[in-house]
């Protein structure tokens, strides 16, 4: 009974024990051995003197899967995978050893006295206050310089300088900042990040609706590929592989990417000696560099479309002339080089830059041509 924080009377229930005999039940109630292992409608009988828990019943109600092993028995979460409980396999059987009680019921249990439930909360527990703790909740966790402010204007606010609350700092609590990285790469292709961009509410025109975008952390190098769904990331994954084996003759060391499955390729990295590296879960500051890449991107991607005064479905038109923009200009994280001229070692042909959205005519083919 200690460890019920809740009990009921139900209709009688007969209950078999192992060696044959029978009782019946009149009780039941909810134990809870921590906040995320709790079972309800626990049958309780004060003449059987062991505590078992039903397999199948534990997973119905906590859905929860049971892993066995020789030595031990894990409980884990279905939803947030975590472990929830722990047994230990003692004489052939496996052994749950719970927290310490902390229920009251078990002393003031009564057959003929019950109610039809009952919880205890510290709220309604007969410990006393004291009386400035009591000021300080009433004021709503105020901090030491607004409680001594108050206590000038109502002198009968006590008021203990060694008092420290640790709801006011739970309650302000802020994620830690991100210290910024000051690694870099020291030479082109040995680390590499990729990222998806997208999905955005307006197709471009020939339908695409993501784009991957891959940076070289030592050159600053961009490539951008346009994406129709994410299922074509892992091929063009491999393209990319490829490419840069073919035109610079090196393998790349080192992959960064989220945990996305479309990243996902273990067995073609291990086949090339490719490290992969993922950030953790809901982590992007770990692959920070292309995510900052995604909104240099899209700053100058939103000014050529207002300049051209171009519809939106022209986006990927304009994130292409971006991309090609960016690699030739020279950066002050290059030393006032530019991407091209660390990758390739010599200087681009700026005479190629054209402004975006610009009118222009298209020669007629010769096979096509009249005498007009």
């Amino acid at each position: 009974m200690s460890y019920f924080s809740a009990f009921y009377r139900i209709k009688p229930v007969k209950v078999t024990l192992p060696n044959g005999q029978s009782l019946i039940v009149t009780f039941a109630g909810t134990v809870s051995f921590t906040s995320q292992f709790h079972l309800h409608h626990v049958l309780y009988s004060p003449h059987f003197h062991l505590n078992l828990i039903s397999v199948a019943k534990i997973c119905d109600s906590l859905s929860c899967s049971l892993h066995f092993s020789l030595n031990e028995c894990v409980i884990q979460d279905n939803f947030s995978m975590k472990m929830i409980g722990l047994t230990k396999q003692v004489n052939g059987l496996y052994h749950y050893f719970p927290p310490a009680p902390t229920s009251h019921l078990a002393s003031s249990f009564s057959p003929n006295k019950v109610c039809n439930s009952v919880v205890h909360s510290p709220c309604n527990s007969d410990t006393s206050v004291p009386s400035d703790a009591l000021w300080h909740f009433r004021r709503g966790h105020l901090s030491h310089s607004r409680i001594l402010t108050m206590s000038s204007l109502y002198p009968s606010i006590s008021i203990n300088k060694n008092s420290v609350c640790d709801l006011r700092h739970f309650a302000k609590h802020k994620h830690l900042p991100f210290s910024i990285s000051q690694t870099n790469a020291s030479s082109n292709f040995e680390l590499i990040h990729f990222d998806i961009w997208g999905p955005i509410s307006t197709a471009s025109i020939h339908g695409y609706r993501y784009f991957l975008t891959i940076l070289d952390d030592h050159s600053r190098f961009l490539w951008v590929i346009l994406l129709k769904t994410k299922a074509e990331v892992s091929t063009h994954d491999k393209n990319f592989i490829t490419l840069i084996q073919t035109q610079f003759h090196i393998t790349p060391k080192h992959i960064r990417t989220d945990n996305g499955p479309e990243f996902l390729l273990p067995d073609f990295y291990a086949s090339l000696g490719i490290v992969h590296q993922r950030s953790c879960v809901a982590t992007p500051q770990q692959n920070g560099r292309v995510e900052r890449k995604h909104q240099h991107i899209l700053n100058v991607g939103r000014a050529l479309l207002f300049q051209s005064k171009l519809p939106p479905c022209f986006w990927s038109y304009a994130i292409l002339h971006v991309v090609f923009l960016i690699n030739r200009v020279p950066t002050p994280l290059l030393h006032n080089q530019s991407p091209y001229f660390i990758l390739h070692n010599h200087l681009p042909d700026i005479d190629l830059f054209k402004v975006f959205g610009c009118l222009c005519y298209a020669s007629t083919l010769h096979n096509h041509r009249t005498k007009l």
